[in-house]
C-alpha cells in the first residue's frame, strides 16, 4: 500500500466537560473509532481503578452535534484541532488548565502556545497524522501522487474507491487539485470543487473511514 499526504489533521484530548460524569470513579471518553488502544485502556483501569467507557464517533460533526445536544456524560472527547475553537466558544469544555499539571512539562514547546488552544487552557496534545492515499497495487499500479486517483479516477479503479467522510479533508485536497489555496473565499472556485465533487462521487463505492 502506497500512501501520499493529502491533509494535515492534529487530533487533541479535551480534558473536564462541562457537564459532570456518570459516576466517581468512572471515566466516559468519547474518540475516534477504533483510535484507542484497549490495551491502553486496560493497564490504565488496573493502575488507577477507574472503569472506563469508550463511545466512538465518525466525525467532527457527529461529536459536536451530540455534544451540543446535551445528556451525554462525555469526560474526554477528541476532536481535530480546527474545530477546538468552536468547542471553546460555546462553552461546551471546562477551563481545565491542563498548562498547570504536573505532566504537562513533558509537552514539547512547540505544542504549547497552539494557535486552537493559546497556551493549553482547554486541550492536550494526543495525535498528530495525516490524511493520505493508499491503493491495491494489485489493482491498480498507476500514479497516485495525485488526487485525480479518487476526483477523476482511472477505470480500474471506478467503483472500488473509499473516501474518508471528512468534510475538511474533501475540501481541501479537491481545491488544491484545482489549484485553489485551502481558505480560498474564491466563489467560482468553490463552485468548481463543487461540482467536481457532485461528478466524482458516483465513482466511488463508499465513504468510510474504514480502510480495509
Amino acid at each position: 500500500m502506497k500512501w501520499k499526504t493529502t491533509a494535515a489533521t492534529a487530533v487533541f484530548a479535551l480534558f473536564a466537560f462541562a457537564g459532570s460524569a456518570y459516576a466517581e470513579g468512572e471515566l466516559n471518553i468519547f474518540n475516534w473509532g477504533d483510535y484507542t488502544s484497549p490495551e491502553m485502556i486496560k493497564k490504565f483501569e488496573d493502575t488507577y481503578k477507574v472503569k472506563v467507557t469508550i463511545t466512538d464517533y465518525d466525525s467532527n460533526d457527529t461529536a459536536l452535534a451530540k455534544v451540543r445536544a446535551g445528556g451525554h456524560g462525555f469526560d474526554i472527547v477528541v476532536p481535530s484541532a480546527n474545530y477546538v475553537p468552536i468547542w471553546v466558544k460555546e462553552g461546551l469544555l471546562l477551563e481545565a488548565r491542563p498548562d498547570q499539571m504536573e505532566n504537562f512539562k513533558n509537552v514539547d514547546e512547540r505544542w504549547v502556545n497552539v494557535p486552537w488552544d493559546p497556551g493549553r487552557h482547554y486541550t492536550v496534545p494526543w495525535q498528530w497524522g495525516l490524511t493520505g492515499i493508499g491503493v491495491n497495487t494489485k489493482v491498480y499500479d498507476g500514479d497516485i501522487n495525485t488526487s485525480a486517483t479518487f476526483l477523476d479516477p482511472p477505470k480500474e479503479l471506478v467503483g472500488k474507491i473509499n473516501v474518508a467522510p471528512e468534510m475538511n479533508d474533501v475540501l481541501f485536497a479537491t481545491i488544491k487539485y484545482l489549484g485553489g489555496d485551502w481558505c480560498t473565499d474564491d466563489k467560482e472556485l468553490l463552485k468548481k470543487v463543487r461540482d467536481k465533487l457532485v461528478e466524482a462521487k458516483p465513482k466511488w463505492l463508499a465513504m468510510d473511514y474504514s480502510v480495509t
